[in-house]
């Protein structure tokens, strides 16, 4: 079957900024997470990974806080017809979810998926359409935080000024809240929701509770992930060790992370985007991080980024928050 489309690409998803940002993040010694996501292989290799480990496909509880989410969100009178974002789409699954109780309640929705990575971007935008016959998608390439027209990118997608959800889900536990919500903030209008999710733990034994959810990182398709984006830099098992542990993040001590720490045994050379690249042995790589927050962590972030909570749905180790501006 023949199968075209078009997708939108903002500046910053470009060959040379991406080049800048991924160099940039090197001299500070850390991946690029575009690295992660970037690519057929490594597309195909998270979504394996997904498939394998992810909680939501094995955990009831975990499907249920979605579904209830999203149950909300289709049964709210919204203007007709709903522009439905998935910001960070991923492979699309959970989107397709929202926009199809969406539909079967009577609304007719337009989708935009959007991620840094275009594969993520076109496999959502499959999905959903495959799924959801006749649906509009608009695929969308950017980096979020550093796309300052991203309202108005929006709004060519709906030029009536439909009303908006934006779906921010699993990927808030990966870098800094606060300066996600900056860069989320002025795509979200005053008659728009945000539904956002992220990893939990639990506050009366947060400590042990991460012990027991570091199993989920410390496995071997967690490393076939991980090297394959390393391998990009001419980095291979044999040259060091990858460490998964757990440490304070940097932006809140308080509030640990999972982090995957690539360090050298011995001197690594190669040339990356026509740089060249050393690691030196005993140097080390910062390479992955998914914060591990509680109800309570949330709740300080949305009110120090002027959300407010209208509804939540929690598990043990997953939230779903649908927001609005307050």
């Amino acid at each position: 079957m023949d199968w075209t489309t078009q997708v939108s690409v903002h500046e910053s998803a470009l060959p040379e900024q991406t080049r800048k940002r991924l160099l940039a993040a090197l001299k500070n010694r850390k991946l690029d997470a575009s690295l992660l996501y970037s690519g057929l292989r490594q597309t195909s290799r998270w979504i394996s990974l997904h498939r394998s480990v992810a909680p939501i496909l094995s955990k009831s509880d975990y499907a249920r806080v979605y579904h209830d989410a999203f149950a909300q969100i289709a049964g709210t009178k919204y203007g007709d017809p709903l522009h439905v974002i998935g910001l960070g789409c991923g492979d699309g699954s959970k989107d397709t979810e929202c926009l199809r109780l969406c539909r079967e309640a009577g609304k007719t929705v337009i989708y935009t998926p959007c991620d840094i990575s275009m594969e993520m971007a076109l496999t959502a935008h499959r999905r959903a359409t495959q799924e959801l016959p006749g649906l509009q998608s608009n695929p969308l390439m950017c980096d979020l935080t550093e796309c300052s027209t991203l309202p108005g990118i929006l709004k060519s997608f709906d030029p009536a000024g439909l009303e908006r959800v934006l779906l921010f889900l699993g990927t808030l536990h990966n870098g800094n809240p606060l300066e996600i919500f900056k860069a989320l903030l002025p795509s979200l209008r005053s008659t728009d929701s945000l539904v956002l999710s992220a990893n939990l733990a639990r506050a009366e034994y947060y400590e042990a509770h991460l012990e027991c959810i570091l199993k989920q990182y410390d496995n071997e398709p967690t490393r076939h992930w991980l090297f394959g984006a390393l391998s990009e830099l001419g980095i291979y098992p044999h040259q060091g060790e990858l460490g998964i542990s757990i440490q304070p993040s940097l932006e809140n001590p308080k509030v640990k992370q999972i982090e995957a720490r690539f360090t050298a045994g011995q001197v690594i050379r190669s040339e990356v985007l026509g740089e060249p690249f050393v690691l030196d042995e005993g140097e080390s790589l910062s390479v992955f991080g998914s914060r591990r927050f509680t109800p309570a962590d949330i709740h300080g972030y949305l009110s120090k980024s002027k959300l407010k909570c209208a509804s939540e749905y929690l598990t043990a180790e997953e939230g779903v928050w649908i927001c609005r501006r307050a």
